[in-house]
C-alpha cells in the first residue's frame, strides 16, 4: 500500500492534475508520505518540489480519503485529499512534466484512484 497526500483543487468543473514523465495518466498533485511525516507536511513539501508553490498549512482542509489501484494496477494507493488556498500560477518541476486544469469529464486521462475519487463525489 502506498500512502499519499494530495491536493484536491477544483475550478469550473476541472481538477488541477499533474503528469509525470513517460506516463499517460494524470494524477492529483502531491506525493508519498515519508516516515514520521504528517500528510499536511508531505503535501506542502510536494507542492513546493513539484509545482513551485507555497501553501500555508492552516489553509489545508481535509476533504476525503480514497483507496484504489495504482496507475499500473500493481499496488494499492491511499490518497488523503486536502483542499487549500493555492496561487494562480504554478509550473511543473522535478519529475512533473505537465500541470493543467483537466475537465472532470475527461476521465480516460486520469489515474484509476482519481476516477474513484470522482465517482464517489457524484
Amino acid at each position: 500500500m502506498i500512502h499519499c497526500a494530495c491536493l484536491l483543487a477544483e475550478k469550473d468543473n476541472s481538477l488541477l492534475l499533474v503528469r509525470v514523465h513517460n506516463h499517460k495518466l494524470w494524477y492529483l498533485p502531491g506525493g508519498k508520505i515519508e516516515h514520521e511525516e504528517s500528510p499536511k507536511k508531505t503535501l506542502i513539501r510536494e507542492l513546493e518540489e513539484e509545482l513551485g508553490i507555497t501553501v500555508p498549512i492552516e489553509s489545508l482542509n481535509y476533504v476525503t480519503t480514497v483507496i484504489g489501484p495504482s496507475h499500473d494496477g500493481k499496488d494499492q494507493v491511499t490518497l488523503i485529499c486536502f483542499a487549500g488556498d493555492i496561487p494562480n500560477s504554478f509550473k511543473p518541476l522535478a519529475e512533473i512534466t505537465e500541470a493543467a486544469w483537466i475537465n472532470k469529464d475527461q476521465r480516460e486521462l486520469m489515474a484509476p484512484a482519481v476516477k474513484l475519487l470522482l465517482a464517489g463525489r457524484g
